[in-house]
């Protein structure tokens, strides 16, 4: 744990912001998610059809728009589409703990999906930039660990949460969101390049610098 810590402490505060955010990320997305089959099942009586499709919508919408969400990065900068995810997957979350309509749980479960699609090619493509070309393995080594670590929290988080009702674990899990939406608008920069002024990246480009030299978070002109 001290050398994760030190190694984490060795990169700038931006990377670090990215490695912390994805931990909480897939804290909360683990916490919630393998547990809503059985809600949507035992707790709301649907059919296995219908689970199929509220679960099929999710995996649709965040897998079938990366290209959309790595587009919009690029095109606009990826400070807004992390922001943006964020913000999108408090509400998807909240609504999932809330709603019993099958028009309702499919929005909340396509804007639960989206969300993702927003943020996570910009999260990697601006931490390839924040890193520097001779730190980018590294720095992505580093992200597994906070990210491994959050997939392995969060369905022990959500099960202890299941003691009371599964509608707390979505109330939490969309506060998580909520407090990652405030820190990212607060201490995520608009503009600023990673160390000795490293490219920006592209989300649709496995995190490759482009020859620019701009910031991962500044928008492509």
């Amino acid at each position: 744990m001290r050398a994760l810590w030190r190694q984490t402490r060795s990169f700038g505060p931006t990377a670090r912001l990215l490695m912390a955010n994805q931990f909480a990320i897939n804290l909360a997305f683990y916490m919630l998610m393998p547990y809503l089959a059985a809600h949507l099942a035992d707790d709301l009586g649907l059919a296995a059809w219908t689970v199929g499709l509220v679960l099929g919508v999710r995996n649709l919408s965040q897998q079938g728009m990366f290209l959309i969400g790595g587009t919009l990065a690029d095109r606009f900068g990826h400070r807004g589409p992390i922001i943006a995810g964020c913000l999108l997957r408090t509400a998807g979350f909240a609504l999932l703990g809330r709603v019993e309509s099958l028009p309702a749980l499919l929005a909340a479960s396509a804007a639960t999906g989206f969300a993702g699609a927003l943020f996570n090619p910009a999260v990697r493509a601006c931490l390839a930039a924040e890193a520097g070309e001779e730190r980018r393995v590294e720095a992505f080594a580093v992200f597994n660990v906070y990210y491994q670590a959050g997939m392995l929290l969060g369905p022990l988080a959500g099960l202890a949460l299941l003691a009371a009702d599964f509608t707390a674990v979505c109330t939490v899990a969309a506060a998580v969101f909520a407090a990652l939406t405030v820190l990212q608008w607060r201490a995520l920069p608009a503009r600023g390049g990673g160390p000795g002024g490293s490219g920006r990246a592209s989300s649709r480009s496995g995190g490759r610098c482009s020859p620019t030299g701009r910031s991962c978070c500044s928008p492509a002109r």
